[in-house]
């Protein structure tokens, strides 16, 4: 179980990483509304008896977003954006509309959070991991596994179109275009992706995004926010015309099958975009050692895309285990969470590791720090 400061904390430093002061007008919504939850006792309380890996706070946005499309409670739903629409202004009346919802739908929020579990398919973050596959691979045909994978939309990543900083890469003619700001001094490489072979993805509930219910629960999970509607409703359009594998399963216990289904000899990257942060400690290292042993007889590239832990506004590690510099750290303490983009591989018994970039939690920007 978690305590209502570890969940306060969590609402909290979600708010400052998704919404840090430059961030555009329309990600405000998405602040409020966590610091709502992060403001509201009560809540807090009635969330605290729910196991920590169901991610109560997150849970708890997802259930209040999902309520409020449902029922369209005046004020408040005039905040929300609709998937397709545009993003609503934002003003002082969403604190006390959303404080007011929360107290009187306590009991609702609540069986919402019971009976789901928190699914986030920012399909954003695709370009950010798609700049860690081609900095991480050699260009030769490569399998992919997708961990925690939701829906699938992580697997689709040569089917969408990227604009990072300066560089254009995919297929022009894509249906989804994602962006992606570069900071800092050091440019990333072209998001050339190599051949996929082979794919598939595990998540403990698969979503089928052929379920009207189920892309509805999607839609509350992502961010409250107009750019991320549209990406994701995109995204699981593509996924809607090209159906790929999805195993039902704890990540320990499936992955080992699913590697051993991959052609032998094939290299193969596995994507973690933030799953590994919500593991324990133990459960981390029984992910490095499959992986280890996978690599045995050909090159396992762990791709993490990830918040330090312990997941709070005191992490300090990298979930791969990777060298953090000291400044990396101090920033992620003080200003919020953002994504490490680390790469390991294991082949052959050698264990080679690299911190590639840090990353805003939502795709919006990335910044290489990979000297090559």
């Amino acid at each position: 179980m978690s305590s209502v400061a570890e969940i306060r904390a969590q609402a909290e430093e979600v708010a400052a990483g998704w919404s840090a002061p430059d961030a555009p007008e329309s990600w405000r919504l998405t602040a409020g509304l966590f610091r709502a939850i992060a403001g509201h006792d009560e809540l807090l309380g009635r969330l605290a008896v729910l196991p920590a890996d169901r991610l109560p706070a997150l849970l708890a946005s997802a259930a209040i977003a999902f309520l409020v499309r449902r029922d369209r409670p005046a004020p408040l739903a005039g905040y929300f954006p609709e998937p397709g629409g545009p993003q609503p202004p934002f003003d002082g009346g969403f604190d006390p509309a959303a404080r007011a919802f929360i107290s009187a739908r306590l009991d609702g929020i609540l069986a919402e959070c019971h009976g789901r579990r928190y699914q986030m398919n920012e399909v954003a973050r695709c370009a950010q991991v798609a700049l860690g596959i081609a900095a991480a691979t050699a260009g030769q045909p490569i399998a992919l596994a997708d961990l925690g994978t939701g829906a699938g939309l992580g697997l689709q990543l040569d089917r969408y179109r990227y604009q990072i900083g300066g560089q254009a890469a995919g297929p022009a003619a894509a249906a989804l275009r994602l962006d992606c700001a570069v900071r800092g001094p050091r440019q990333p490489p072209r998001a050339d992706l190599p051949p996929i072979a082979e794919r598939a993805g595990i998540d403990l509930h698969p979503i089928d995004v052929r379920d009207a219910a189920a892309r509805s629960w999607l839609q509350a999970c992502a961010p409250p926010e107009a750019s991320a509607l549209a990406r994701l409703s995109a995204a699981m359009e593509v996924t809607r015309r090209h159906p790929v594998p999805l195993v039902a399963g704890d990540v320990a216990g499936a992955l080992p099958g699913v590697l051993d289904r991959f052609p032998a000899g094939l290299p193969v990257t596995v994507v973690d975009a933030y799953l590994a942060v919500f593991l324990p400690a133990a459960r981390r290292a029984r992910l490095t050692a499959i992986l280890a042993e996978a690599g045995r007889d050909r090159p396992i590239t762990w791709l993490s895309l990830d918040p330090l832990v312990p997941l709070g506004p005191t992490g300090r590690s990298s979930v791969q285990g990777l060298p953090l510099p000291g400044w990396l750290v101090r920033d992620y303490q003080r200003h919020g969470v953002f994504a490490v983009l680390g790469a390991r591989t294991f082949h052959r018994g050698t264990d080679q590791g690299r911190l590639l970039a840090r990353a805003h939690p939502s795709g919006q920007w990335v910044e290489w720090l990979d000297g090559g």
